[in-house]
């Protein structure tokens, strides 16, 4: 019965909660407003700025080298055969669908097609002999019916193989000669371990047909060429000039090739452009800074056809490692691994504390980072100086960098050197840099200023806001597109309430609908119910009661300003619930009559119909204890769930211990108004009316690793109203006046000492726990001294012949588990 603390109620509304907890997605901790597209490589979306599974990823999501292919059909058959006609037979149609219409000459469903019909005209025999053979060898890739053997061709292959090699050595025409040396190539490749010449024989047939080519089957079969090369380097080489020539292979490359390889590549065998191929994909694979071999590379190329693309990801880092952690509160994921794989788990032998924890590293780590932006910052101007190709870009990028490191004058100043723009990515970047100096760089609390962003957000609206983060519509790829109005509302809601104006940025935060590393009520679903807790989430944490009613007025204000038409929500709570909020506030502050006559204003059956209020505000008496204290009367109770009917009761309390004349009544009614006081505190059962949460991780919830936003907080009212909420001050005090003036009253006194235990007890587990994370870690080596029960030992000394004492003890495992030492 007294063991109160361990019997905590574990609440998260509206949000769906699992044994490990909920879950967020490494995109969704992550701040950017960079559009890496600006690179123009949104081919290579997968490595903006993080690695793809298994290191490979489809490469080719436009299928730019299936076109490229199909046109080089058309320049020989002509335009009377149309692009999509070709690309239908060569990679829409299955290859035994093909194959039965070739074979049986039924030709009934393909007849339409400008393709087939000029693939069945007798002239072009060979071209329909050679389309019917690469189906086969497409249907031996992928028609194999063992799954046991994916990737690999069944080992009747010889017959494939020997009409490749006879069409390579007999065919006249180029153009098909070196589409047989490219299914030969494949054909050898995939049957390397069932034959010991296929790999000399694939060389021979790469360097006799294809080698120096510039078709498309040439950069293909490339990729097959260099994959089996014995030396190193000419590995290297072939494979960095495979992923340059053609988009379909960047995937395999990237996720063949390692680090390892690339840092012992040779630079002084080959020539510059591989060498540059090298930087870039060193650079493509680290995760952490690149700028030295983004120097190198520009020392080497500097036209270098994926520099955009490498400035682009260092951008993106910056904004992880710096606006990560100081807009959206979460850690950057590379630093935070970086830490917990190298951080020391040893202890100190005589104190047993753990290392320093991630907290003073990410400090350090801020700091350096900041000093490697302006070193980065200071390379792209560089570059600008020498008039790079790709100046418009750069332009950005350092008018970006210029904004993160506070420089918005010299921010505006670049976006001022920048030539018109007709490119739609080129112009939303542009106004996202405009929005974000003028976030900082002006008094947005002046109309004309709210004005000038009302205009900005709305050009920006007519742009398109969406940040691609990957290709859509792959297959196995989660999509991780952001709206890059959300961040913006974001950082600008964060300044009005740098401002003060609590009311512009609850509503702008609202607007943003972002997680940050924050309860605020979830994030499962887009829209949540007019009565749920993120409705009130911003204001319940930051807002003043007289901000509420600010909030109210202008939810009502019939003329609205653009600015302001911008920031009002999709759905508005209903006044009721702001009331709630304003009337919940006013009780944290112990301010009970304007509660009461605040929730005066709602409807009576607001609590019983709404929300959570009926699971988590019990309808018995406020001023009991309930269960904690044996022979208390439990049978009075609210007819229905009301926190003005406790307000009400709470008052008439203080009404009735102002007006009492005698000690016992005295004691008794502080007694009582301590147990009010107690049932609305984080421990009591009628939380509710001074929190809309509780969650048993609530002593860590601010501080504990990368899921603060998963667990219901009371952050950071837990600074302002800890004393009341976690310490039971209020209710402490009111205990301790009763128990002096109950002297002539044993079971009075017996009851007050048993509820100090509670209180003392409670709030004594609840620091303690709290007190072992330090700086961001778990400290399990820190020590804390056994709760002493001191209240349990004066009920002892002073009230063991009570009829309370007999019966706690029998009903209390506190009482009954206490020795008295």
């Amino acid at each position: 019965m007294l063991l109160v603390n361990t019997l905590l109620l574990l609440v998260f509304p509206y949000m769906n909660t699992r044994s490990c907890g909920p879950e967020l997605s490494p995109a969704d901790m992550r701040f950017a407003l960079f559009q890496p597209d600006l690179s123009g490589r949104n081919n290579l979306a997968p490595l903006y700025y993080r690695m793809p599974e298994n290191g490979y990823f489809i490469s080719d999501p436009q299928k730019t080298d299936y076109f490229r292919n199909c046109r080089e059909w058309q320049k020989m058959t002509g335009k009377a055969v149309t692009l999509k006609d070709i690309y239908t037979i060569q990679y829409d149609v299955f290859p035994d669908d093909f194959l039965y219409a070739y074979r049986h000459a039924d030709w009934k469903q393909l007849e339409d097609n400008s393709f087939v019909q000029w693939l069945r005209k007798p002239a072009h025999k060979k071209e329909l002999d050679y389309m019917a053979f690469a189906k086969q060898v497409e249907f031996s890739q992928l028609g194999n019916p063992d799954p046991w053997r994916i990737g690999s061709l069944p080992e009747n292959t010889a017959p494939l193989i020997n009409t490749a090699v006879r069409n390579c050595d007999s065919i006249k025409s180029l153009f098909l000669q070196q589409r047989y040396a490219f299914q030969l190539v494949k054909l050898y490749f995939y049957n390397r371990k069932n034959d010991t010449t296929a790999i000399r024989r694939l060389i021979s047939c790469y360097d006799t047909y294809l080698k120096n080519n510039s078709s498309i089957v040439s950069d293909w079969a490339l990729y097959y060429y260099g994959f089996i090369q014995r030396d190193p380097n000419l590995y290297l080489k072939y494979m960095l000039e495979s992923f340059d020539r053609c988009e379909e292979k960047k995937g395999p490359v990237f996720g063949d090739v390692t680090r390892r390889q690339l840092d012992e590549f040779s630079a002084a065998t080959s020539d510059r452009h591989t060498v540059a191929l090298v930087h870039v994909l060193k650079a493509l694979k680290q995760p952490g800074r690149s700028l030295p071999t983004l120097q190198q590379l520009y020392s080497i190329e500097p036209n270098c056809s994926y520099l955009p693309l490498l400035i682009c990801r260092e951008v993106n880092k910056l904004e992880d490692w710096i606006s990560t952690p100081e807009i959206l509160g979460f850690n950057s994921s590379v630093r935070e691994n970086l830490f917990f794989a190298s951080r020391n788990y040893e202890t100190n032998s005589d104190d047993h504390k753990p290392d320093t924890g991630y907290a003073y590293y990410a400090a350090k780590n801020m700091a350096s980072d900041r000093q490697y932006l302006r070193a980065f910052t200071g390379f792209l101007t560089g570059m600008l100086e020498k008039k790079s190709i790709n100046e418009d870009m750069i332009r950005l990028a350092v008018a970006h960098l210029y904004n993160m490191d506070g420089r918005y004058a010299d921010a505006t100043y670049q976006l001022g050197k920048l030539s018109p723009l007709k490119d739609t990515l080129y112009q939303r970047q542009a106004i996202v840099e405009k929005l974000v100096a003028a976030f900082y760089n002006q008094d947005i609390t002046d109309v004309r200023v709210k004005q000038y962003l009302s205009k900005q957000f709305q050009a920006l609206e007519q742009l398109g806001y969406e940040l691609r983060g990957d290709q859509a519509n792959i297959e196995n790829w989660r999509s991780e597109n952001k709206d890059m109005r959300a961040a913006l509302l974001l950082m600008l809601s964060q300044r009005y309430k740098q401002a003060g104006d609590i009311v512009t940025a609850g509503l702008l935060f609202q607007k943003a609908n972002l997680p940050i590393n924050e309860y605020t009520g979830g994030y499962y679903e887009e829209e949540s119910p007019a009565v749920s807790y993120p409705r009130i989430a911003y204001f319940d944490k930051y807002g003043s009661p007289d901000d509420v009613e600010k909030l109210i007025r202008f939810k009502h204000q019939s003329r609205k300003t653009p600015f302001e038409k911008m920031i009002v929500p999709a759905v508005w709570a209903p006044d009721d619930f702001y009331r709630d909020v304003k009337g919940t506030l006013l009780i944290r502050q112990q301010r009970f009559k304007e509660a009461a006559m605040e929730m005066e204003k709602i409807a009576d059956d607001f609590w019983e119909k709404n929300w959570e209020y009926k699971g988590y505000l019990t309808r018995m008496y406020i001023g009991s204890p309930g269960i904690l204290v044996p022979g208390e009367d439990r049978r009075r109770h609210y007819p229905i769930t009301s926190k003005k009917a406790i307000l009400r009761d709470i008052l008439a309390l203080q009404d009735s211990l102002s007006q009492a004349s005698t000690m016992d009544a005295k004691a008794r009614f502080h007694y009582l108004l301590g147990n009010a006081y107690f049932n609305i505190s984080y421990y009591g059962r009628e939380w509710m009316m001074s929190a809309y949460g509780q969650s048993y991780r609530e002593e860590s919830a601010e501080t504990f690793d990368n899921y603060s936003w998963a667990w219901f907080s009371f952050y950071p009212n837990e600074n302002i109203y800890k004393s009341d909420y976690y310490q039971c001050s209020h209710a402490f005090d009111m205990y301790q006046k009763a128990l002096r003036l109950s002297a002539g009253n044993k079971e009075l006194h017996a009851k007050i000492l048993l509820m100090l235990n509670v209180c003392d007890k409670s709030r004594y587990t609840f620091f303690t726990e709290k007190a072992k994370y330090r700086k961001g870690i778990d400290d399990y080596w820190r020590n804390t001294a056994p709760y002493s029960f001191p209240y349990l030992k004066l009920l002892k000394e002073k009230d063991a012949d009570t009829k309370v004492y007999t019966d706690s003890y029998t009903e209390c495992p506190d009482v009954a588990a206490f020795k008295g030492h």
